[in-house]
């Protein structure tokens, strides 16, 4: 089991981030020393000819042009541009050399060969405004040569003129030799730096993502507390910020699911107890009692209804916070959600002699989701009908200014101190005392609404007073704003 062990860790090693950096490395080490060797054994030779024929045809070009122009031969010569250890010399139509001489007249060049002159002088006659190069032609000493020649034009005399540049194409196999003597050395020392060098830059590279990495398993198993480390990498700083708020948001999530289990149980007994209770009543005592019985099922139905109440409420806002519902905004009138809402409340009209009025100085035109708003000022007004004053009148107010909009619902009651105005919008959260109305809430309704405002956007609040009533209010930009 333990050899096993070893084996399937011995596999993760090998395929870890540091191990494939370091392959890597060394791989572009293989790759620019094996470069290294071609250009310096393959391709050396012919890179140094290639060379050598490029400049001897920039200086017989730069030549022949100054000399067409009419600059001064000597001049011409011992400029900087002229490489002096380049064989030049102007020759005329019978191959003798014109210059150099010395003040005898003589010509001394050992490379100086007066029938392969003329034969380029034949060449050239028959393209005389074309110049040519000699590839390795053989000249004294056994060396090679790379030789340019052109026409230049003819003389004051009338004599024709021709040039020819030869440079001498060095021995270098010496010097290849001694580099192919010490290559293996410095492919060898280059290779074992590399290796080391590789190694360390590869642990750098991959420490940070291997502590990231050894975190995100402390995160996996449920340790919300984890602190992902900072390297000093953008990108890899970036996804420390975010796998962090992703243990915050999961932390904070977590909470609310041990919060939402505790009190819907909590919740969940009392009626369930009661429906209970009074199930086992109507067995065992009034069962044959009519009137007992109806009031004993007309409070199971309640706490049913209430139970039913509870549950929408859950789904309500499991579905707003986890943003399974998406926003479906549209052109909203406040004045005609206040008044379907009125219809809806009309039966309290009725029983309870209960006032719904409506205050505006416009129909209240927003930019909104219907059903969302509509939910949201239902239960608005849901909560002043429970703490109505005596006066028992509920007012919807529209105040529009030149940008925005403000809708209020007010009630007359009890009011609030500032300690429970501050606990209102919280879950599950209800003023157990002074109802006017005999009301059960879920302590789920204002969180309701605080929700649906936060995922709108809107500044929203309560203004109240211990004894003066409670104004509670959101503000939304005027639909086209």
């Amino acid at each position: 089991m333990k050899q096993k062990e070893t084996s399937i860790k011995t596999k993760l090693d090998e395929g870890s981030i540091r191990n494939r950096i370091w392959r890597d490395f060394i791989l572009f080490i293989v790759i620019i020393l094996t470069s290294i060797w071609l250009m310096q054994n393959v391709f050396l030779n012919t890179f140094y000819s290639k060379m050598k024929i490029r400049e001897i045809n920039r200086i017989g070009d730069y030549i022949t042009n100054e000399f067409r122009r009419g600059s001064n031969v000597k001049a011409i010569v011992t400029s900087d541009v002229v490489d002096i250890t380049m064989n030049i010399s102007i020759s005329d139509s019978e191959g003798n050399i014109i210059y150099p001489v010395d003040w005898f007249g003589q010509f001394y060049n050992r490379t100086y060969d007066k029938e392969f002159i003329k034969r380029i002088q034949n060449d050239l006659k028959k393209n005389p405004n074309a110049s040519i190069i000699y590839e390795n032609a053989l000249g004294d000493y056994m060396y090679d040569y790379n030789i340019y020649a052109s026409y230049l034009g003819q003389n004051e005399f009338g004599t024709d003129l021709y040039l020819t540049v030869m440079s001498p194409i060095g021995p270098i196999d010496s010097t290849a030799q001694i580099m192919r003597q010490q290559f293996p050395f410095i492919i060898g020392i280059g290779f074992i730096i590399a290796m080391i060098f590789s190694y360390f830059i590869s642990e750098r590279l991959s420490k940070p993502i291997v502590e990231m990495n050894n975190k995100a398993t402390e995160f996996s198993k449920g340790n919300y507390d984890v602190k992902f480390p900072h390297s000093g990498v953008y990108e890899l700083d970036e996804l420390s910020d975010t796998l962090e708020e992703s243990a915050k948001e999961l932390s904070r999530m977590e909470e609310m699911r041990v919060s939402i289990v505790a009190n819907v149980s909590h919740d969940l007994k009392t009626p369930l107890t009661v429906i209970k209770s009074y199930s086992e009543m109507i067995k065992d005592i009034t069962g044959n009692n009519e009137e007992m019985r109806n009031e004993n099922l007309d409070t199971i139905i309640s706490e049913a209804d209430r139970l039913t109440e509870m549950v929408n409420s859950i789904l309500d806002v499991s579905k707003l916070e986890m943003q399974m519902d998406d926003i479906k905004k549209e052109r909203v009138s406040l004045e005609e959600i206040s008044k379907e809402l009125i219809d809806r409340f009309r039966i309290f009209e009725t029983t309870e002699d209960i006032k719904f009025e409506i205050e505006k100085n416009s129909d209240g035109i927003i930019y909104a989701d219907k059903e969302l708003i509509s939910q949201a000022i239902y239960n608005l007004a849901s909560n002043a009908l429970t703490f109505i004053g005596e006066d028992k009148k509920i007012i919807f107010k529209i105040d529009e200014t030149d940008e925005k909009i403000k809708y209020s619902v007010i009630d007359h009651g009890i009011g609030m101190d500032p300690k429970t105005k501050e606990k209102i919008w919280e879950r599950y959260y209800t003023k157990k005392d002074n109802h006017i109305r005999n009301v059960v809430g879920t302590g789920l309704g204002l969180h309701i609404v605080r929700v649906i405002f936060q995922k709108h956007g809107y500044e929203y609040g309560v203004i109240s007073e211990l004894g003066e009533g409670s104004e509670f209010y959101f503000i939304a930009d005027k639909y086209g704003q």
